[in-house]
């Protein structure tokens, strides 16, 4: 299991040029779930430009762990769409660097592995609908990603398990809001994919998530606490695994990409 730490509270209030210059000159290297409040950020998929329709198709398949925010042409590493000054072989705070399906290695930039055929795509991440649901005040705890017994439908060369995040909601009126309210955002990940009882999705355990959002223990469920599953992008690292591309790299654990555009701007207007 890995840990994913809130970041200082100094990048709390950043915007996301400043934050992401912090990120290129090496001076920030952790999680960004708390960063640069009220902006979206994303998970990443870098892949050769063969394998970019086989990915595009997989994604469309299945929108729920993998909405498309915005894509790169081959060669660039610059998101036209979401910032257009950035540049993401630098402004990720880590990276992980997957070989043939097996993790290769961990780094802060990837400016030694880019090559002029990769495509970049960033796909939402369910932060995004957080704050709606904080000014909504709806009572939760977001404690982690859990592996599940769901598969992704297959596209191409492209397979794998989904991954989920999870959200503990207090009572019966929130969970509906919540639902109500995630569905207004399906760039992060739109409505759970379930709701209740882990074990039916094949969690067994949830006080040991594969990646846990803070660092300490997760307290007990309280009487009126419901899990609710969402998609997660973290699903990109069991799909880089499973479907064995000669070579992928996302974002490390917890280490989404900072945009320039507010998480509000991708919601469904109600």
């Amino acid at each position: 299991m890995s840990v994913v730490l809130a970041a200082p509270d100094k990048y709390v209030t950043m915007k996301p040029k400043e934050f992401r210059e912090v990120v290129r000159r090496g001076e920030y290297t952790g999680g960004t779930g708390n960063v640069c409040a009220g902006y979206a950020r994303t998970a990443m998929a870098i892949i050769p430009k063969d394998f970019a329709l086989d990915f595009f198709m997989f994604c469309h398949r299945n929108p729920s762990p993998f909405p498309i925010i915005d894509f790169t042409e081959p060669g660039s590493p610059h998101p036209l769409r979401v910032a257009p000054e950035a540049d993401l072989r630098t402004d990720v705070t880590n990276y992980h660097v997957y070989i043939n399906g097996k993790l290769e290695t961990k780094v802060t930039d990837i400016m030694s592995y880019w090559r002029d055929d990769l495509v970049v795509f960033l796909t939402g991440c369910s932060r995004g609908f957080d704050a709606a649901l904080v000014s909504a005040d709806i009572k939760y705890r977001s404690i982690g990603v859990f592996s599940t017994n769901i598969s992704c439908v297959p596209a191409g060369r492209f397979k794998g398990p989904m991954r989920t995040s999870c959200r503990l909601v207090k009572g019966a009126r929130d969970v509906v809001r919540t639902i109500q309210i995630s569905s207004r955002y399906p760039a992060y990940h739109g409505a759970p994919i379930h709701v209740g009882d882990p074990a039916v999705i094949g969690i067994k355990d949830l006080y040991h998530p594969d990646v846990l959002s803070r660092g300490e223990a997760i307290s007990p469920l309280e009487p009126d606490e419901v899990p609710m599953f969402w998609g997660c992008g973290m699903t990109l690292k069991a799909v880089a695994m499973a479907s064995k591309p000669p070579l992928m790299i996302t974002e490390g654990d917890g280490a989404m990409f900072v945009t320039d555009l507010l998480a509000s701007d991708l919601a469904i207007s109600s």
